[in-house]
């Protein structure tokens, strides 16, 4: 079982953790202001509105291995992405011995030379 260690959240997901985050800001400086013992109804309001944009956000997180993030890239920059069998021969190939490594970086830069990478532009 692989283990997930990136995840993707969309601008609107991350605005909302920013959102989440100056409403525990705005609750420490409340809690701080009254002394430790705010109304109920302010600390209810506050609450709610973190609660809220933490699950938001929760639900906008999606969890991506660096594979996945690898071919989305590959696409939005129109390139071919490789099959399962391609990467597994690949990957054999490069970790074998130096010989397949050079082989492979000698082919990475003949393809380089015969076509530059274009470097993808600003949306």
């Amino acid at each position: 079982m692989h283990l997930i260690d990136r995840y993707e959240m969309s601008v609107p997901g991350h605005m909302k953790l920013i959102d989440a985050r100056s409403a525990l800001n705005h609750l420490q400086r409340l809690v701080q202001a009254t002394g430790g013992k705010p109304e109920s109804e302010q600390l209810v309001s506050l609450i709610e509105t973190i609660v809220e944009a933490f699950h938001e956000a929760a639900d906008d997180v999606m969890p991506v291995n660096d594979h996945d993030v690898f071919m989305r890239q590959a696409c939005e920059w129109n390139y071919i992405a490789l099959s399962p069998k391609e990467r597994e021969v690949l990957h054999e190939i490069r970790c074998c011995n130096d010989e397949g490594k050079e082989d492979i970086y000698r082919m990475v830069s003949e393809t380089l030379d015969r076509k530059p990478m274009l470097m993808p532009q600003a949306q």
